[in-house]
């Protein structure tokens, strides 16, 4: 009475959401308890990437905001050393985070939304691989190049910084990354 039927979830979910819930639940060094609740989180997830291919423009060289390039590049770097370590949970809040801004977008070019399939691949390969498809690319989604990332483009030139006045947020300031306490 203590199992859980990988079947039903399947069918109720499908196996990318199943299959993400799995690698998500944390390290797998660890023992965890099953809650079938996280697998719609994982099913939502899914959904936006799917929702974020109708975003999607054909502009293979343009990247989006600076911003958004210097997060793919970030994401990039962060899913490629956390696979290399099994650290599979963080590879995916990750790419959550990358997915969460690309949200906020109007438009999505061709190149950024191919290498979030990429990325994403190794953890959803059904959907990725439908999508993948959908732009019009002929060979597997798994014989594309891993992207690399750019040491360049993940520097952030500017940060946040919320100005507080008795506890509570009164303004977000942008100032340079390198300012000092002063400025």
């Amino acid at each position: 009475g203590n199992v859980v039927n990988p079947d039903d979830i399947v069918a109720d979910f499908g196996a990318d959401a199943f299959r993400l819930y799995e690698m998500f639940m944390g390290p797998f060094v660890q023992a965890i308890a099953w809650n079938t609740d996280g697998v719609v989180g994982t099913r939502r997830f899914l959904e936006k990437v799917w929702k974020l291919s109708q975003k999607t423009i054909n502009k293979k060289q343009s990247t989006g905001s600076k911003e958004i390039e210097s997060l793919l590049h970030q994401t990039i770097k962060k899913v490629t050393e956390d696979i290399e370590e099994l650290k599979f949970n963080t590879a995916i809040s990750s790419l959550m985070i990358f997915v969460n801004a690309l949200e906020k977008e109007s438009e999505i070019s061709e190149s950024v939304f191919e290498t979030l399939l990429i990325v994403l691949a190794p953890f959803a390969p059904h959907m990725t691989e439908e999508l993948w498809s959908q732009l019009g690319n002929k060979k597997s989604l798994f014989l594309a190049e891993w992207p690399q990332w750019n040491k360049k483009k993940i520097v952030i030139d500017t940060v946040k910084v919320p100005v507080q006045v008795n506890g509570k947020v009164r303004a977000i300031l942008e100032v340079s990354a390198t300012a000092d306490e002063k400025t």
